[in-house]
This record gives C-alpha cells, sequence and structure tokens, in this order.
C-alpha cells in the first residue's frame, strides 16, 4: 500500500514547488510520519535554491531537515513509537516522511510542534559551542545574529558564557539578540575589535562564533579573538576567502579554528566536546522543553505548504527580518 504526498523541490536554481510523490508502507523499522510543521534553515536551502558556491548540486533537489509530525504507521518491529505519537526528525519539506526508528526522537506533550521544529539548528549551535570547551566565565562573541547565531548565543549563555556579546549590522536582529540575552549588542565588529565600546571589550575574545556563513567574516573572527583563542566556524561560507594571511592572523595568534559544520559531529558515541549528532537533537529538545533556550520570538514568518514559493522568496531575496520561516502541512 504507497501513500500519496507532496514533496518541496527546487526544480532548478531560483524555482522551488510541490512535487507529487508516493511512499511505500513502512519497513519493519520504519515509521510513517504525517507532517504538521517543517522549519527553512536559511543558509543552507537559500544556498541550495540558488546554487551557491561551495555545492555540487544535481537538480531536481529535495530541501529540509527540520521536521516535525504525528506518527501515522509504524513498521512491524518498531516497540518504541506507536500511531499518535508526535516525533522529530531531519526529514525533507514534504507531506508526509518514511524514517527509521532509531532517527526518530519522541516529543514531550508540552513542547509545541513549532517550537520543535528548531531541534536540528539548535543541535547544531550546541556542538559548535561545545567544541570550543567553553569553560564558565569566558567571554564569547557571536559574529552575525541570524538564526544560527541567536541560538547559538543562547547555547553560550546556558553554557555559562560571561559576557556574551553578539555583533551584527542590522539593527533588528540586534535587538532581538538583546532580548534573548545577549549581554552586550554591537553593530560594528571594529568596535568590538578596537576595545572602545564597553568595559566588557576591553579585552578580545577567547570565544568566538562565527556565524555569518559570509567568507570574509574570518578575517574579523580572527580580528576579534584573543591570544591562544577558539574560533568556531558555524556558519557555512559560500565562497572563499580571499586574501587571508594565516601567518598573521592565526599562527603568531596562537588561535585554533574548529570546524562545526554538523557533519562533524561524532559518529559512534558521544565524548567530552565530541557529541553524536543523536545525542545533540535529544539535548536540543531538552533545552527547548525545558525553556532554557527561547525559540518563540525567532519565528519570524509562518506559510502554508501551498505557499512554499513564497517562503522561498524571501530567502532568494535574502531579507533579513526572515529569520525562523515555518511551514504548516497541515
Amino acid at each position: 500500500m504507497t501513500t500519496k504526498t507532496q514533496r518541496a523541490c527546487v526544480i532548478r536554481p531560483g524555482v522551488i514547488r510541490l512535487e507529487p510523490d508516493e511512499l511505500p508502507s513502512p519497513a519493519s523499522d520504519e515509521v510513517l510520519v504525517r507532517t504538521t510543521k517543517t522549519l527553512i534553515s536559511p543558509g543552507t536551502e537559500r544556498a541550495i535554491m540558488l546554487n551557491l558556491p561551495g555545492l555540487v548540486l544535481q537538480y531536481p533537489k529535495s530541501v529540509g531537515y527540520s521536521h516535525v509530525g504525528e506518527i501515522a504507521q509504524v513498521g512491524a518491529e518498531v516497540r518504541s513509537l506507536k500511531i499518535g505519537d508526535r516525533v522529530a526528525s531531519k526529514s525533507r519539506h514534504a507531506s508526509h516522511a518514511l524514517v527509521k526508528e532509531a532517527l526518530c526522537h519522541q516529543l514531550a506533550a508540552d513542547l509545541d510542534d513549532e517550537h520543535a521544529t528548531f531541534f536540528q539548528l539548535l543541535a547544531t549551535s550546541l556542538q559548535a559551542v561545545r567544541k570550543t570547551r567553553l569553560e564558565l566565565g569566558e567571554a564569547v562573541a557571536v559574529l552575525g545574529a541570524g538564526l544560527v547565531g541567536q541560538l547559538a548565543l543562547q547555547v553560550a549563555r546556558v553554557a555559562g558564557a560571561m559576557p556574551v556579546v553578539a555583533i551584527d549590522n542590522h539593527q533588528g536582529r540586534l535587538k532581538l539578540a538583546h532580548e534573548l540575552g545577549a549581554d552586550h549588542i554591537v553593530s560594528d565588529a571594529n568596535a568590538a575589535k578596537d576595545a572602545t565600546a564597553t568595559s566588557a571589550l576591553a579585552e578580545r575574545f577567547p570565544v568566538v562564533v562565527e556565524a555569518t556563513g559570509n567568507p570574509a567574516a574570518l578575517m574579523t573572527a580572527c580580528d576579534i579573538t584573543a591570544f591562544g583563542g577558539r574560533i568556531a566556524l558555524l556558519g557555512s561560507s559560500r565562497g572563499a576567502t580571499e586574501s587571508f594571511d594565516f601567518y598573521k592572523r592565526v599562527h603568531k595568534k596562537g588561535i585554533t579554528l574548529i570546524g562545526a559544520h554538523i557533519d562533524t559531529a561524532a559518529r559512534l558515541s558521544s565524548a567530552p566536546g565530541w557529541w553524536t549528532l543523536r545525542d545533540e537533537q535529544h539535548t536540543a529538545l531538552k533545552l527547548l522543553q525545558n525553556g532554557r533556550v527561547t525559540v518563540a520570538p525567532l519565528i519570524s514568518h509562518r506559510f502554508h505548504c501551498s505557499e512554499i514559493a513564497a517562503a522561498y522568496d524571501l530567502l532568494a531575496d535574502w531579507n533579513l527580518d526572515a529569520l525562523g520561516i515555518l511551514i504548516d502541512w497541515t
């Protein structure tokens, strides 16, 4: 027995639409999930939408990896989940998804579907902060107050960073960062580098989270990092960083550059500073459930799935007021 479904598909660069599809019955270790909400990942999905540098893609291309829904069918050997359970997974933007039981996270009754969709981007931000081995009381600068930057600054606060400074040139994003707990907001990275803004910026930062995805931002990140500091490269840069002097900016300052792409998560088991994706996802959901990380103010737009093209127009235009873009599949 098959299930008719619709999935969001980039047909060619700049063109996205819903495409009909069919899914088979769940295999013995799978569940069929009826989607309620999905969340767009602005940087990654904009890159796919526009075929930006750094990617090697074949179109048409399905998109998305932040998915929440309700189980409609279960495979014969599924034991931990049942029909009606709400789950989160890394499935695509689609009306239904087939997911391995082991890759599903059952949601707590008091965790809203919309908020739960942030679990994957939060897990990514978690591992970026974790890999810096942040210590209680260290100052952290988050360069870029987009969606993952807003999540990273909250994670840094939970981990004990003091102060946490958000740096961005968009006033709306800075205002939101302050509301979400940033101790200081800076609209000009040179103010942080030159230590003229506040007493909290009297020294450069032992930990910097680069969350812009702009290749040129690595230079700024190095400039504001203290001697012997660590930089987590959280934003996925699209293109090359040109004319970068590693000797001056990295080598002489003893800086550690940390690749924090989600694909660098541990594969088999978690260890200090290096957790598996499943453990990061589970932690992210607990942080959301317990209110340690706040995402409601990050929801900037909601679209019905039938309006998928309008949602991606925000990405194509790089609307800086767009942060959390939710797709409703109900």
